[in-house]
């Protein structure tokens, strides 16, 4: 029987050797050859280690979710169905490492920084964009007056500054396999014209429409022509969709989309479909409104996604001038122009004549008496960023235009680009990630459903949109971080949330946050995070012959030993003394022959077998090596 005793040598008195001599990683080599008896076995004794402060961060303690919308758990919004938005998932940290295993050691700081990237990621909404990956939300360590570490602080500001863009888009062609035929002038003025009588149907693609009330602006004169009531045009509002196969038909929309559903409005432009999420266009000689919308009772099978019914603007007339279907090849008001505005979560629409003044042609109303499918629907997360969309076409429409005269963005909000939009364009994000489900579920709750009229807390089937305040940022809406699962906010997307504790959010899974001002509100940690490891360590002896089985790593393995997480004194950090008060756990060296030992080769590791890099100073560990029992 033999006590052997091994230990790391200090890297202060041996720095040249310090490749071997790491707390976590070291080599003991022996003076003399250590002779061990045929059919022995080997057991930890004791361990003594030194964990520093720091935060051991894994996939088990970094999701958490940012919520940016109306609180929920209220009256008036009870749960996530009530919310025109979604918790978005985030890691502190590097995800894709964490989904294979690996471990961060950090401090305050670094961990602050880690949650703010996480946030950068996970805030779409365009009042947070600011550039292609910073977002308006920052996270510090939060310090007492004595400087001591109490918790995080989060802070969000959403921006309000806007650009007008005026007179000068460029277009992207998304008519059905490209093939549409227009021109645009140069210098690039807005005007879009047809070259065929098929038509085109294109995208400005430089700035969405900004929500602190931005507009968007087309003139239609040039499409509007009095040709047999054939003049059919389309102005509107579009989300950015990659083109897909739809039955051999390269078509830039969702690919829940289905235009032939019942109580559908398709529009079609050179004989094919066109997509746009709100829009006003002209069918025959009649103005029409259009939104994207569900419909729960689509060919009587499942739902599905359609172009809604057409807007009855003429029940709901917010200015008094449209009770009836107006008639666009008369134009007895002259309307040249329409403008979207889009005030918060609501989308008006007006029509203008050539010297600006205008006539509110549909809304959403604050009274009451706008019923279902006479008003627009709230725009949700799915449509944070619409993009203006045009297209005319049908006989005698070669050399009619369509001029985009103005864009109104967030200034901050960049210009767009196709490959570094998915970083903050939740649509694009989630077609270039196939999760477009989770836009799918927003879009088919019941305030989006064209037939659902008795949802809601006003059993009408709508939702009242949030708007913005008199500073211009989004009225009633709360930065949020969830750090546990929520059926509130939704079971599924908050499951994977597990920063309670590493945020100091115990007890309070949903954060409360105080509001600062009109465009801002902070979040603090409500208890002290401890800067712990939640993981066990295992030592690993690496150049002896007894067998383990990782079954984690589905290996066998040379571990020899497990540390929990508490030593035998309860401490968590610090100088750790580990000693089993159970009895030594001996393993079979398998040697029949003598071993011949000249070194003993020792790793601290976690249980997917990487190096613990979280030690610091003295490390000891005593081995108890004696020949195995007779039975």
């Amino acid at each position: 029987m033999s006590l052997v005793i091994t230990s790391n040598v200090s890297l202060n008195d041996r720095p040249e050797t310090s490749n071997v001599f790491k707390p976590y990683s070291y080599r003991n080599q022996l003076l003399n050859t250590m002779k061990i008896p045929p059919n022995s076995q080997i057991a930890l004794q004791s361990c003594k280690i030194n964990k520093n402060g720091l935060l051991i961060v894994d996939k088990s303690n970094s999701g958490f979710a940012h919520y940016f919308g109306t609180r929920l758990g209220t009256a008036t919004h009870p749960d996530i169905s009530f919310s025109t938005t979604q918790p978005f998932f985030a890691t502190a940290g590097e995800q894709d490492a964490f989904e294979n295993g690996e471990r961060n050691q950090r401090n305050v700081d670094d961990f602050a920084n880690d949650i703010q990237s996480g946030l950068s990621i996970a805030s779409f909404h365009p009042a947070y964009v600011n550039g292609v990956l910073p977002s308006k939300i920052t996270c510090n360590p939060h310090l007492s007056t004595t400087n001591a570490f109490t918790g995080y602080k989060w802070e969000a500001t959403q921006q309000t500054a806007k650009t007008s863009s005026k007179n000068k888009a460029k277009f992207t062609d998304i008519s059905v396999n490209t093939r549409g035929g227009f021109t645009v002038n140069s210098p690039e003025n807005g005007v879009v014209t047809s070259t065929q009588n098929k038509g085109f149907y294109v995208q400005n693609r430089e700035y969405p429409i900004s929500q602190n009330k931005g507009s968007v602006i087309f003139d239609f004169s040039g499409a509007n022509a009095n040709d047999k009531d054939r003049s059919p045009f389309m102005c509107g509002l579009s989300r950015i969709n990659r083109q897909k196969d739809f039955g051999g038909r390269g078509m830039f929309m969702p690919e829940y989309y289905n235009p032939s559903l019942s109580n559908g409005q398709d529009l079609q432009y050179g004989g094919y479909s066109a997509y746009a999420d709100i829009c006003i266009c002209r069918v025959g000689k009649l103005l029409k409104v259009i939104q994207v919308t569900s419909n729960s009772r689509a060919n009587g099978t499942g739902r599905g996604q359609t172009m809604a019914k057409r807007i009855d603007y003429t029940a709901h007339d917010p200015s008094g001038k449209f009770g009836s279907e107006y008639d666009l090849k008369a134009n007895g008001s002259a309307f040249t122009k329409c403008r979207f505005e889009l005030d918060g979560e609501e989308i008006k629409i007006f029509m203008q004549k050539a010297d600006g003044t205008e006539s509110l042609l549909v809304d959403f109303t604050m009274d009451g008496s706008a019923g279902k499918n006479e008003c627009t629907n709230p725009i949700g997360a799915s449509k944070w960023a619409m993009y203006p969309v045009c297209a005319l076409g049908g006989k005698g429409t070669s050399g009619n235009s369509i001029t985009l005269a103005q864009v109104d963005h967030y200034t901050a909000y960049p210009l767009f680009d196709p490959l570094t939009y998915i970083n903050y364009d939740w649509w694009g994000y989630s077609e270039a990630n196939g999760l477009t489900r989770w836009c799918r579920e927003i879009e088919l709750r019941f305030w989006c459903d064209s037939n659902n009229t008795t949802g809601g807390s006003a059993g009408n089937g709508l939702l009242t949109p949030k708007n913005v305040n008199v500073s211009g940022g989004m009225d009633g809406y709360e930065t949020i971080i969830i750090t546990a699962q929520s059926e509130e906010y939704g079971d599924e997307i908050t499951a994977p949330c597990n920063t309670q504790q590493t945020f100091g959010m115990q007890g309070s899974p949903v954060s409360v946050s105080s509001q600062d001002t009109a465009l801002g509100n902070h979040i603090k940690s409500l208890t002290i995070p401890k800067l712990i490891s939640n993981v066990s360590l295992f030592i690993r002896l690496n150049n002896f012959s007894q067998n383990s089985i990782n079954a984690r790593q589905g290996t066998l393995s040379k571990i020899i030993a497990h540390l929990p997480r508490f030593d035998n004194s309860g401490n968590e950090t610090g100088g750790l003394y580990f000693e089993p008060t159970a009895g030594l756990i001996y393993l079979d060296l398998n040697n029949t022959n003598t071993l011949d030992i000249n070194s003993f080769d020792i790793d601290i590791v976690y249980d997917n077998e990487t190096l613990c890099t979280a030690l610091s100073g003295k490390t000891i560990c005593c081995f108890h090596i004696r020949e195995k029992p007779l039975r």
